[in-house]
Parts: C-alpha cells; sequence; structure tokens
C-alpha cells in the first residue's frame, strides 16, 4: 500500500456531515473498505491506548482492578467492537450494543469522561491509519479507497457510537436512581428494624448486576452474623458451605477483621473492594467469592448519633468495578445517611426489640408464626391493696418444641405484618380464655399488646371489631396496651385516628411504659387512656438504691392519677415492692411476686386460692416501711405552712414507725423520729435530702 499525504484529525473532522459528491459507494461499502485497510492495526491501535492511558491515575485505579488475563480479555473485546462498528452493523442493531455497552461500562465502575476518550482515541487512531495511505491506493485490486468518504463515515461512526453509549451511561444512571428511591421509601416507612432491614435489602438488589445484599451485625464475640438477605444469589449464598471460608469479625489485628466490612465497621465509613481477585484485604475469602460469583463488594456501616456502628449492608457485585464510579458512589452514602436515621429512629424506641438473630433463627421464628405455633401466657394484674383480680395480660411465646420462645428471642425477626399477624393469633386466644374462664365460673378482663404500628394500620381496628363480635365478649373487658409509647412525632399524633377508632369501640387503652421518658409523658396528652403501667425498669434494683427508685415512682404516679388515671406498676417481683406500691398509693400491681406468667388453663385454680397479704398500715419490709415514711413527707410537705399542731408531724402517723418497732434498730429509730420534727419539715430541702438518705441507709442495713 502506497502513503498518501498526512491531513491528520483535525482535517478529518473537517469532514463530518459533508458528503464525498465523487464517491458512489454506501456508506458500509466504505467502512467495509476501511476495515479491509486497518484490520490488521486495530490491536496495536488498542494496546497503545492502553500504553498511553496507563500514565494516567484515575484510569491506572480502573486497569489495576483487572488481572493480567482480565486486561487481555477486555483489549480482546474492544478490538472485536472496532471490527463489528467498521463492518457495518445494522443501524438498529448497533445503536441497541452501543446502548448496552453504555451500561455495561457504567455497572463496571468506568466513568462516562473515561468511557469518551477511548472512544475519541481509538476514532482518531483509525483516522491517522487512513492518513498513512495514498489517496486510491488499495490492496492491488478494487476501486480507491476514497479518503474524504472515508473520514467522514468513520468520524459519523465514533460520534454515533458515543452518543448513543452516552444514552446507556444514563440508562445506568436512571436505574441506580430508581433503586435509591425505593431504598429511602423502604427505610423511611418501616416500623421495626426487621422491616429495615428486609425493605433494605430488597430495594437494591433489584439494581441490575448486583449479586446478593446482606443485613449484617455482629453477634456478642464480634462475629457478622447475617439475618436478612435478598438478590439473585441469595440462594445460592444459602446453599454455599461457608465454614470453609474464615469468619468476618470486627477484630482490628486479626485477617479476619482485615476485610472490607471489618474496616467499615470500625470506621463507620463505606468500604469498597474494586475487585475481589486483586484486592489483598479479601484475600481470605476469594475462593469463596469466586465460587459465589462475587468480583466487587461495598460495606456500608450504619452508625448512630455518637458515630458508633450499629449494623452493616454487605453489597456484593457480579463484575469488577461496580461501586467504583461517582454515581454509585453517591447512592452508598445517600443510602448510608437515611438508613442510619431511620434505623436509630426505630432502636430509640424504649420496647422494640431489635437484637441480633442470625438468618437461621430468624427464618425459624417466621416459619413458627406462619405454622400458627404460638401459645399465648398470662399474667394477672390485681387491684392494691385487696388483691382483687382485675385482669390478666396475655403475654406470646413461640413454640418450638417443648420450649417457649420468648419476645425477646423472635421479635427481631418481625417485621410490621408479622406483627400483625401475631395481634390475631394473640386475641384470638385471649378472647377464647375470657369466654372460657367464664365458663368456668370466673369472670375477668384481659389486657392484650398493641405494636406502634396499629397508629396507622386499620386491620387493628377491623380484627378487634369483628374478633370481639364472634366470641360475644363486651368490648369493656378488653384492654389494649399500647407498646413503644416513648416514639412519638408530629406525624404518629396525626396518625393516631386509628386509635380513636378503636376507643370508639368501647375497648379500654392503656399506656405501657409511663416514665419511660419525656415522650411517654406527652403521649398523656394526645391519646384517651384509661390505665397507664409505670415502667418496670423504674423499681429494678431497688434492692440497690431503694430511695431513688422510689422518688421516681411517687412523682410519676401523682401525675397519672391528676389525669383520672388508673396506676398500674409492672415489675412487683417480691413483697417489698409490693408493700412500697401499696404505700405510694398505686392501683394496680403486677409482676413474678403476685404471679408469673401462666397457661390459660391455670388461671381458674391459682384465681381460686391467690390472697394477697398486705396490711397497709403495718409494713412487714424495709422498703415498705420507707415508702410509707415518703408517702407521709408529701402529704405533710403538701400543706405547706399549714402544719398545725401535733398530729401530722408526728412519727406516729407515718408507717414506718411499726416496722421499725418490729425490726429493733435503734439508731433508725432516732433517725427517723428527728426527721418528724416540725424543724425538719420545714427546714433546708438539702438537709431533708441528706436525712432521707441517711434513713435509707439505716433502715436497708
Amino acid at each position: 500500500m502506497s502513503k498518501g499525504r498526512s491531513r491528520g484529525p483535525a482535517a478529518a473532522a473537517a469532514v463530518v456531515g459533508v458528503p464525498d459528491r465523487t464517491a458512489r459507494a454506501t456508506r458500509t461499502d466504505v467502512l467495509a473498505r476501511v476495515l479491509d485497510h486497518v484490520d490488521d492495526l486495530l490491536p496495536g491501535l488498542v494496546a497503545a491506548f492502553y500504553a498511553r492511558v496507563g500514565r494516567d491515575h484515575q484510569i491506572r485505579a480502573v486497569l489495576e482492578r483487572l488481572t493480567p488475563a482480565g486486561l487481555q480479555a477486555v483489549q480482546r473485546l474492544q478490538v472485536q467492537r472496532l471490527r463489528e462498528l467498521l463492518a457495518g452493523e445494522d443501524p438498529a442493531v448497533r445503536r441497541e450494543r452501543s446502548r448496552r455497552i453504555g451500561r455495561e461500562l457504567a455497572m463496571s465502575g468506568v466513568d462516562l469522561d473515561l468511557y469518551a476518550g477511548a472512544v475519541i482515541d481509538h476514532g482518531r487512531g483509525v483516522l491517522e491509519a487512513l492518513e498513512t495511505l495514498e489517496t486510491g491506493a488499495g490492496s492491488g485490486d478494487g476501486p480507491p479507497l476514497g479518503l474524504v468518504a472515508a473520514r467522514t463515515a468513520v468520524t459519523e461512526l465514533f460520534a454515533e457510537e458515543l452518543r448513543w453509549a452516552l444514552l446507556g451511561f444514563r440508562d445506568a444512571d436512571a436505574a441506580t436512581n430508581r433503586v435509591l428511591l425505593r431504598a429511602v421509601q423502604a427505610v423511611s416507612s418501616a416500623s421495626t428494624v426487621a422491616d429495615l432491614a428486609r425493605g433494605l435489602v430488597d430495594a437494591l438488589a433489584t439494581l441490575d448486576g448486583m449479586a446478593v445484599v446482606l443485613f449484617i451485625r455482629p453477634d456478642a464475640g464480634g462475629a457478622f452474623e447475617h439475618e436478612v438477605g435478598s438478590g439473585p444469589g441469595y440462594d445460592r449464598y444459602l446453599a454455599f458451605p461457608l465454614r470453609t471460608a474464615p469468619p468476618i469479625t470486627t477484630a482490628q489485628r486479626d485477617p479476619t477483621g482485615a476485610g472490607p466490612m471489618g474496616r467499615a465497621w470500625r470506621t463507620g465509613s463505606v468500604i469498597v473492594s474494586d475487585s475481589h481477585e486483586t484486592d489483598p484485604s479479601t484475600v481470605p475469602w476469594r475462593e469463596a467469592a469466586a465460587a459465589l460469583g462475587w468480583r466487587s463488594g461495598a460495606a456500608v456501616a450504619l452508625v448512630d448519633r455518637r458515630g458508633r456502628s450499629r449494623a452493616l449492608v454487605s453489597l456484593q457485585a457480579s463484575r469488577p468495578g461496580f461501586f467504583s464510579s461517582t454515581g454509585r458512589r453517591a447512592m452508598l452514602e445517600q443510602v448510608k445517611q437515611v438508613a442510619e436515621q431511620a434505623l436509630e429512629r426505630l432502636e430509640d424506641r424504649p420496647t422494640l426489640a431489635s437484637g441480633v438473630r442470625g438468618h437461621r433463627d430468624r427464618a425459624a421464628h417466621l416459619a413458627s408464626l406462619a405454622d400458627g405455633h404460638v401459645e399465648m401466657l398470662f399474667q394477672p394484674l390485681v387491684a392494691l391493696p385487696s388483691g382483687r383480680l382485675l385482669r390478666l395480660e396475655a403475654l406470646a411465646r413461640l413454640v418450638d418444641g417443648d420450649r417457649l420462645v420468648s419476645p425477646a428471642e423472635f421479635l427481631p425477626a418481625f417485621g410490621h405484618d408479622e406483627l400483625v399477624d401475631l395481634f390475631e393469633v394473640g386475641l384470638h386466644q385471649s378472647l377464647a380464655a375470657v369466654v372460657g374462664w367464664q365458663e368456668q365460673g370466673l369472670r375477668t378482663d384481659v389486657s392484650v399488646n398493641l405494636p406502634v404500628g396499629a397508629l396507622d394500620d386499620r386491620r387493628y381496628v377491623r380484627l378487634v371489631r369483628d374478633l370481639l363480635a364472634g366470641y360475644g365478649v363486651e368490648p369493656g373487658r378488653l384492654t389494649l396496651e399500647l407498646l413503644e409509647t416513648g416514639f412519638v412525632d408530629a406525624e404518629l399524633r396525626r396518625r393516631g385516628r386509628f386509635v380513636d377508632e378503636l376507643k370508639a369501640l368501647g375497648v379500654r387503652l392503656a399506656q405501657d411504659d409511663l416514665g419511660s421518658g419525656y415522650s411517654s409523658l406527652l403521649r398523656l396528652r394526645h391519646f384517651a387512656f384509661d390505665d397507664v403501667k409505670i415502667d418496670q425498669s423504674l423499681v429494678r434494683g431497688t434492692d440497690l438504691a431503694p430511695g431513688h427508685a422510689l422518688h421516681f415512682v411517687q412523682p410519676i404516679s401523682d401525675i397519672a392519677r391528676s389525669q383520672g388515671l388508673s396506676v398500674v406498676m409492672e415489675g412487683l417481683e417480691d413483697d417489698g415492692l409490693i408493700e412500697a406500691a401499696v404505700q405510694l398509693g398505686v392501683d394496680e400491681g403486677q409482676g413474678y411476686g403476685i404471679a408469673r406468667p401462666m397457661g390459660r388453663h391455670d388461671v381458674v385454680a391459682w384465681a381460686s386460692r391467690y390472697r394477697l397479704d398486705v396490711d397497709q398500715c403495718r409494713p412487714r419490709t424495709a422498703l415498705g416501711g420507707l415508702a410509707g415514711h415518703m408517702a407521709w413527707e408529701r402529704r405533710v410537705q403538701a400543706l405547706g405552712g399549714h402544719l398545725g399542731r401535733g398530729g401530722l408531724v408526728a412519727a406516729s402517723a407515718c408507717t414506718l414507725t411499726p416496722y421499725l418497732a418490729a425490726a429493733g434498730r435503734p439508731a433508725a429509730v432516732e433517725a427517723h423520729d428527728a426527721a418528724h420534727t416540725a424543724e425538719a419539715v420545714a427546714g433546708d430541702p438539702d438537709e431533708r435530702r441528706a436525712a432521707w438518705d441517711r434513713l435509707v441507709e439505716l433502715v436497708s442495713g
């Protein structure tokens, strides 16, 4: 082939869109002639491109994801693509293939500017190769090439390739944005941690090219437990013998914690592995990843407001570089932000179980619920101080062979729909129990826990209405205890209309955890409660700090009673707590000191023999006596300066006096008498508090 005068790429670009009026051949014929002339040059042209761009640190980062064999394969594909273009593909086929190539490149982490540079470079290379050929020369036969027509055809061809590939990049971006929106909607609407985890992984797994998405948290030993998963490769992952790979942990100085997940957990950030084949931190799991078809991955740590990691989202893709593009990185950061906010919102709810439960346990709990393996136990609530049975609280357990599984174990596996199912089963069994007890001569009421999800789900209203009618139980005999009442915001106050509908049915409504936080007190303003339960966490540890516990209970009880509400104290585990509740004027009591939860068939026998042995005037425990003194002190302080003479100030007016007389503690008697002088009652508050602390120490000791 003879050589023509070189006119360069600028001259070639100048003829874009200008037809070669002397040419008689179609563009396809022209391109076929071009391919004949440059076919042998294409491998060298592609190799030269990679040699040049490999000096750029951004492009080098992309190339480093590939093994040497992988890089050779990419170069062969590019040579093949150049030949397909020049061979004159059908326009519709070429358009779709170019668009698909753009999507594929975007999914492999290749940014548009890098690909555009490659297309422009390859086009320029073909044009420069043509410039070395003499006008009209061929291989010795056939018509002249026609450089003007050739330049025009090649320039138009590569411009079209870039334009259609650009649409493919846009397709990938649009798909990413749709998945992001789906994830945001899922976590924003979640009412449990299980819903959040499930909605998040299901949304992210719809991204084309994703293999598996896992919601992961470490157990007490720091080993990561996969709890929920989704994706095309999820079933394959479940069947894979993971014991063949080392565990993944949070350990900083151990190879098991050196991978992306361990680093993400410790740093609270997003860690990306562009290629499991070349990333040195994934070596311990490389064989397993290859077997599962995982080529790249990302670990997204979800942290709380203190910067502590609470959970991880692990994403595994079927191609290298999947999370490397700017758009994908931005998506991961946005997912991290919204999921962190939702997780913290849900875990802040005081009674919402969200402990770590591995996938196997979760699946077993969900199967138990689906199969109806649920048993309700019943714990009595009695009037104080009479001990009269008022109602029984229904408490759900899952049946696992001979074992009953507690809510602390199974609730982390349940999302909103499962909680509706659990409520339905529990209400069925509870109302059936009420009817059965009455047939045996025991007329009593029942209470059932109502999840916070009932605030915006009409299914609960329908279930309560239909089941009450079906069992023929008067609505007033059913109390619904609203759980997680610390979780209050403007939206839930608005959505509380369904609670109003429940009240309209005639059922009673109880607040479950008064005192668990300021928001639980606010809830009193927004819902028409009949009863409130003082959160049992307030009375835990009374044996260690009885004075502090009593100081918490008394004012909270006063607030509830001032609203005309019946006050229930949970957690009455011994005689001291029962006596303290009586002395502080609590209306109802519940706890192990009264009765443990029992099966429905044991209730009638228990009720026939139960008696509450409490003398309101003569407590037999130190805690009961101290509560009596506190109640006396509050009555006196309420009178202010109208103390009068004798009467209320005297130690004989306090129920701690007979307890101390029976206990035989002279030092405590002396301190108690000193607290009952008029001077002490009207004295400095700090002095009174110090006297109280001294009295608690002497009485309890």
